[in-house]
């Protein structure tokens, strides 16, 4: 149709002049574009904006671009825009990097990058638990809920209860029951969603089994027996799917759990000393990085790594090898390097919390001092977030028996809110929108901290 509308067009300018002038003055408005030649192609796409709007943790972000020239799409998550018009993006746990395109068919696309970075608000929201909670586990499912194991709660025996805190109703669950009542365990998040559950204290003494916990179902099932009885000790699960416990009271054995067997095996060597309250750390590489663990011995090495294919240890070079920190915090970074944060040290009239923060690279495997804390803390509970800073909460200060001071660091130290009373040996894990469940521990008078607190 168009081709025979162009041959029209064609064939009334070859006639008269007198009938090409009428006939350019009825058409001068539609112009000859379409036909080939006289016509100007389509503007080029441009971009004169892309912003958001300030947006805390665990909210969506709003974006708006501004554009001419084209069809516009932001990716990841959002598809197509209309200019000027907000769109929402999916709620955020941390730094997102968004592109915005604008293409024309037949021009280059135009694109723009912008990186939305949600910010705390630093606040506490409090959250009512259905009993106390004291010396429990508590792990993030993947399907956002947090999974809390065994402890004590509020009675003079451990509790084998396993609860589920749904973030969106801000309830517990009782989902299930472990074989035993547990306090002061190690619960390690396994690929499957199950978590291993070993050691900890049932009365007075170890718990002598492991258990497997389906985080979904809570279901339970036995998972062996660990070759000696494990308090105190840390536990990691490893790149090929063993689990790798590492010392506890007066140990400074280590053993290796294999979940296709469901079987303890105890590593031929032992570990330079023994290691009560270390950090076990998974490197990028697969092996494992092993700080400090207080133990009574004449002579302390402050840190060793362990390769799980060697079954070896291999030394760690310090400046402050010797020093006996425990009850200090371990976080990896992207870059693959280690945070060592805060502890204590053991010395005659007690223990000594500590402000230093030590760096392991695992390129020259050392271990060197890097910054400090805001303020000395032990005992403690913090964790990496999605932005690369370490957020600690409560433990032990020089001032505070249970700490209701907060701090962030990354690298540089800086305070946080505080929260609204003391805790100690509560738990602190991530939720998948970013913000953090702090829950029970000790309050100052070493009863039980009442509830918990979503900090945001």
């Amino acid at each position: 149709m168009r081709d025979l509308t162009c041959f029209h067009l064609r064939l009334m300018m070859s006639a008269s002049a007198h009938t090409r002038r009428h006939f350019l003055a009825s058409t001068a408005a539609l112009g000859l574009a379409g036909c080939g030649g006289g016509g100007s192609p389509p503007a080029a796409p441009g971009i004169q904006s892309f912003e958001a709007a300030a947006v805390a943790v665990g909210e969506a972000a709003q974006l708006t671009a501004v554009f001419r020239g084209g069809a516009g799409r932001i990716e990841p998550d959002v598809g197509a825009v209309q200019s000027g018009v907000p769109v929402s993006t999916p709620v955020l746990a941390g730094p997102r990097r968004y592109t915005l395109i604008v293409e024309v068919p037949g021009q280059p696309a135009q694109r723009r990058e912008l990186t939305v970075t949600p910010q705390y608000r630093d606040r506490y929201l409090p959250l009512a638990t259905p009993e106390p909670l004291q010396y429990h586990a508590a792990l993030a499912a993947r399907d956002g809920g947090v999974i809390v194991l065994g402890g004590s709660r509020g009675l003079p025996t451990m509790s084998e209860a396993i609860d589920r805190f749904d973030p969106a109703t801000r309830r517990f669950t009782r989902i299930g029951s472990l074989a035993t009542g547990r306090a002061q365990h190690t619960a390690v998040a396994l690929a499957d969603d199950r978590a291993l559950v070993v050691g900890g204290q049932v009365s007075l003494s170890s718990a002598g089994f492991a258990e497997l916990v389906d985080l979904r179902s809570g279901a339970v099932e036995p998972a062996g027996w660990p070759v000696r009885p494990r308090s105190r000790h840390a536990a990691v699960a490893l790149a090929d799917g063993r689990v790798l416990l590492v010392g506890g009271l007066d140990s400074a054995s280590v053993e290796l759990w294999d979940p296709a067997t469901r079987r303890f095996r105890l590593v031929a060597t032992a570990m330079q000393n023994a290691r009560e309250f270390p950090t076990a750390t998974l490197l990028a590489d697969g092996r494992v990085l092993i700080v400090g663990g207080d133990h009574v011995g004449p002579t302390q090495r402050l840190a060793e790594v362990f390769d799980p294919r060697t079954e070896r240890f291999e030394p760690v070079a310090s400046p402050l090898d010797g020093e006996r920190r425990a009850m200090h915090a371990a976080h990896r970074l992207a870059d693959g390097r280690v945070w060592v944060l805060g502890g204590e040290l053991r010395t005659d009239t007690g223990f000594q919390p500590l402000d230093t923060v030590l760096v392991f690279d695992p390129t020259t495997q050392t271990l060197q001092p890097q910054g400090r804390l805001d303020t000395p803390r032990s005992l403690v509970r913090s964790l990496l977030g999605a932005d690369g800073q370490v957020r600690l909460f409560g433990g032990f200060t020089a001032g505070e028996p249970a700490a209701r001071s907060a701090s962030r660091y990354g690298p540089a130290a800086a305070a946080l809110a505080a929260m609204p009373a003391g805790r100690a040996w509560h738990t602190v894990t991530p939720l998948a929108d970013g913000r953090v469940l702090i829950l029970g521990g000790d309050d100052a008078q070493g009863g039980a901290a009442g509830g918990g607190l979503i900090y945001e």
